[in-house]
């Protein structure tokens, strides 16, 4: 999602404030409820990866519990909203979010510590800036273990695990991967397992071992599917399509871009969208597949467009 449309919902949001504010009659509790009501809705529609509506909830949430000083709340909106910007490839209003939230966080407790970090974090991984993030999470792994829940633990390892995949030490990810998996397996935490077949397939197929490439990635889709996890579901199909591309597996390479392309169709991600017609293409073409080609680039100049 660009820009444009998180500035939209911004916009958008003001209309929603008002009709929702809090009336004088309610109690601190009552806010807090509605909050909760706000996040919730735009946690849902942010795994749908509609993220201009998972922003104006955000918002919403972060307004109610403003207006309470309910400060564990606050720095939990801030960390969703920062989330949005960070999906929708805003990256310096993401950091500055973030920042507020550790800021704040650090006379919130240990919990709200490790939030705010592993978001911010995981933002200077997509920044491409692993040496960052591993020095903020070796800064979580050196909070006390009796102060990680089980769940944080494993969200810890893949983080850690991610990053020394992004410096290269493939033997060490493969590890920390293993760790947070197993956590994460035992507690019946899908969607986070999801996550982690995911990345165990990327580091797989950056050593070459496609087929256990393969079996994971498999494993994370169907681990997605599972929690009905339509972004999640997309990025699988397209990793599928990838590490098939790479086996010399045409067929299936273009089944599985197919199948990416249009989830992300439904969800609306242009940048997404371009990207598996970028794959799309060429394998069409080797493929003799005439019509599909010229349907692809006529859907791809449309993109463009926009």
């Amino acid at each position: 999602m660009g820009g444009h449309r998180i500035l939209l919902a911004l916009a958008c949001l003001a209309a929603i404030s008002c009709s929702t504010a809090p009336k004088k009659s309610d109690t601190v509790n009552d806010v807090k409820d509605l909050a909760a009501e706000a996040t919730s809705s735009g946690n849902a529609y942010y795994r749908q990866g509609r993220y201009d509506l998972a922003l104006r909830f955000f918002s919403l949430a972060l307004d109610y519990n403003t207006s309470v000083d309910n400060e564990v709340g606050i720095i939990q909106s801030y960390n969703s909203i920062g989330q949005v910007y960070m999906a929708g490839g805003m990256g310096e209003l993401a950091e500055e979010i973030f920042l507020k939230a550790l800021t704040l966080s650090k006379d919130a407790g240990e919990e709200m510590v490790f939030v705010s970090s592993k978001n911010l974090g995981e933002l200077y991984l997509q920044k491409g800036e692993p040496e960052r993030a591993l020095a903020v999470f070796s800064g979580v792994a050196a909070l006390p273990q009796k102060a990680l829940k089980p769940w944080q633990a494993a969200i810890l390892y893949h983080n850690l695990g991610t990053t020394h995949k992004a410096l290269g030490d493939l033997a060490i990810a493969l590890e920390i991967l293993r760790k947070s998996l197993a956590i994460n397996l035992e507690n019946k935490l899908f969607e986070e397992a999801a996550a982690n077949y995911y990345m165990l397939a990327s580091v797989y197929s950056k050593q070459g071992d496609y087929g256990n490439a393969m079996i994971n990635a498999e494993l994370a889709l169907s681990y997605d599917k599972k929690i009905e996890n339509s972004l999640g579901i997309a990025k699988d199909l397209y990793a599928l399509g990838l590490i098939s591309a790479r086996k010399g597996a045409a067929d299936a390479a273009y089944e599985y871009f197919q199948r990416s392309y249009l989830v992300y169709t439904t969800l609306s991600m242009t940048k997404e969208m371009k990207k598996a017609l970028v794959e799309l293409i060429p394998i069409a073409e080797g493929l003799g597949k005439a019509r599909e080609v010229e349907a692809f680039r006529k859907d791809l100049a449309d993109l463009e467009k926009k």
